[in-house]
């Protein structure tokens, strides 16, 4: 038996994560072409069987459940559905979907950007693959529903950490990217961004177009993030001193810990990112207030 060959062009979640990525470039860089956006509007647009497949991928991302006797339950839910999408169609039209990233990106780049949750997308792919061919590893496949059944029992991250409700509802966008119909862009997330919290700003934007344009290059982000984050926290300490409500004393002071104790590592991960940004609108919303 053979173990499953995990290919990002088959992925589904994969390819979609990707455009979703480019389509923040678009939108940080003021492409008013919005090739990607376009792409996806066109290719997993309700009724397709990429989109079907896509909502299957996401129910196995995003939910949970307390017992593994019920994740379990819920996997089998989830493949079943699978089992019932038109498999002749949705592999015509991820070949058509693939055909047009092709004649619009540079392809190795496209592909070669990090994915946080690569592990679980490429387990989703391996178990579906299972279903629909025999003669697969049986221990190869088990793994990847072992995998499976673990995200799905796994504790949401707590938001302790976060420097206050708000931001922690904000950060809850950027890392789900609002995954509900999905135009789930990030262009959809700075559109809400903008509309509940004013504009984005010069330094944020710029945080976000070099990390997206960067993300590959881990040493010349992290040099950057380093920098806007020491920044960050010398304006925070900087305006603290100005600040006369208690309570937002408290909440600076947390920010500024928070800020403190990331822990820089051979990669920037998006979590980080989120805190920093959310970080300078906090202190964008100060400057308003504290002459």
């Amino acid at each position: 038996m053979k173990k499953i060959k995990h290919s990002k062009f088959k992925n589904t979640g994969v390819l979609f994560e990707l455009l979703v990525r480019q389509i923040t470039l678009e939108v940080l860089n003021g492409d008013k072409t919005d090739v990607a956006k376009k792409i996806v509007k066109e290719f997993f647009a309700p009724g397709k069987e990429l989109n079907k497949e896509l909502r299957l991928y996401e129910l196995l991302l995003k939910e949970k459940y307390n017992s593994e006797n019920r994740a379990e339950k819920f996997l089998d839910m989830v493949c079943e559905q699978y089992l019932k999408l038109d498999n002749t169609k949705l592999s015509r039209e991820k070949y058509n979907l693939i055909k047009e990233i092709k004649n619009n990106f540079d392809i190795e780049q496209f592909l070669s950007s990090p994915i946080s949750n690569y592990k679980v997308l490429a387990s989703i792919y391996k178990v579906f693959e299972s279903k629909v061919n025999n003669g697969y590893d049986i221990k190869d496949v088990f793994n990847s529903k072992i995998t499976l059944i673990e995200n799905i029992t796994s504790k949401p991250v707590s938001q302790n950490n976060k420097p206050d409700a708000e931001s922690a509802k904000l950060l809850e966008m950027y890392k789900k990217q609002d995954k509900d119909i999905r135009l789930l862009t990030y262009k959809i997330l700075v559109e809400s961004f903008n509309k509940k919290y004013t504009h984005l700003d010069t330094t944020q934007k710029s945080i976000l177009r070099e990390y997206i344009n960067n993300v590959n290059n881990t040493s010349k982000f992290k040099d950057f993030f380093v920098k806007e984050l020491n920044k960050t926290i010398l304006e925070l300490k900087s305006i603290n001193n100005k600040v006369c409500d208690v309570i937002t004393n408290i909440k600076l002071k947390e920010t500024i810990s928070v800020l403190k104790s990331q822990k820089i590592g051979k990669t920037i991960s998006d979590n980080q990112v989120s805190v920093l940004l959310l970080s300078q609108e906090l202190l964008k919303e100060l400057k308003t207030k504290v002459k």
